[in-house]
């Protein structure tokens, strides 16, 4: 069973919500108000603050957050994220396959809805980082007008249905380097069979324990660390080289990744 989890002090996860039950048969839970099944997937909405949960509500497999997403710039956006307290080195379980999936999704329902926002993966932030199963935010920003926009709604409810549903086989990643919002890790995701979980950006404090931690909290364990080269100082490189030495994994660039993947 997969848990869609929404909050209702949230307008784009109200919006999300809307969206999910017109478009899909889900139908009222007998013993809780607050929740819907389709299938096997869950769809619970909640007063409480999501980020701050320490268990799902119920048992599952693993949730997917209804969220929105907040900027300075407003610029319109659909975004896909794992959580963590990159700070604390605090991390949720990670799900690359979902985290894919949803993303190509996004992509996909912007362009057949017509909307006019960017796609992209964020670096790991914020909670919950407490839950036993994978967690994956997929949410509509930058402003409220956007987090209102009924098509966002709709591209955010299908991309989450379609991972919750099945999600895409991949080799498993985790990305360094670059900025909050990841434009190469993006890029790798969207284009190759590779599949992203945590992103630990160049702001970060990276250190070999913070690396292997994220490696720990990815579900399945990763193949390969995927480094924003130019977006990584020189002791992130050198911690990366390590830990893939240390660990037997590949350490490649975004170029080397989209190369083999032409060949």
């Amino acid at each position: 069973m997969k848990l869609v989890l929404a909050s209702t002090r949230d307008p784009a996860a109200k919006n999300i919500t809307a969206r999910l039950l017109e478009l899909y048969d889900f139908e009222k839970s007998p013993t809780s108000p607050n929740a819907h099944r389709c299938g096997d997937v869950m769809l619970v909405t909640t007063v409480s603050s999501i980020t701050q949960i320490t268990e799902p509500p119920m048992d599952v497999e693993e949730v997917i957050v209804a969220s929105r997403h907040a900027s300075e710039s407003g610029r319109p956006t659909l975004t896909v994220h794992v959580p963590g307290k990159l700070e604390k080195m605090e991390l949720a379980e990670a799900s690359p396959p979902t985290v894919k999936t949803a993303l190509k999704a996004l992509l996909n329902m912007r362009d057949e809805l017509g909307v006019t926002y960017d796609v992209s993966l964020e670096a790991t932030h914020h909670g919950p980082t407490q839950l036993n199963v994978p967690v994956t935010f997929v949410e509509i920003g930058s402003s409220p007008e956007q987090w209102r926009d009924e098509k966002a709604g709709e591209a955010v409810a299908r991309a989450i249905m379609t991972a919750a549903i099945s999600s895409i086989k991949c080799r498993h990643a985790i990305g360094l380097g670059g900025p909050h919002y990841a434009p190469r890790h993006t890029d790798v995701v969207l284009h190759t069979d590779v599949g992203v979980g945590h992103i630990l950006p160049k702001y970060a404090s990276i250190d070999e324990a913070l690396l292997e931690r994220a490696i720990a909290r990815t579900r399945g364990g990763i193949e390969l660390l995927v480094l924003d080269w130019k977006g990584m100082s020189s002791e992130q490189r050198q911690i990366s080289q390590r830990v893939a030495s240390k660990l037997s994994i590949q350490a490649l660039r975004r170029r080397e990744i989209l190369s083999q993947a032409k060949v």
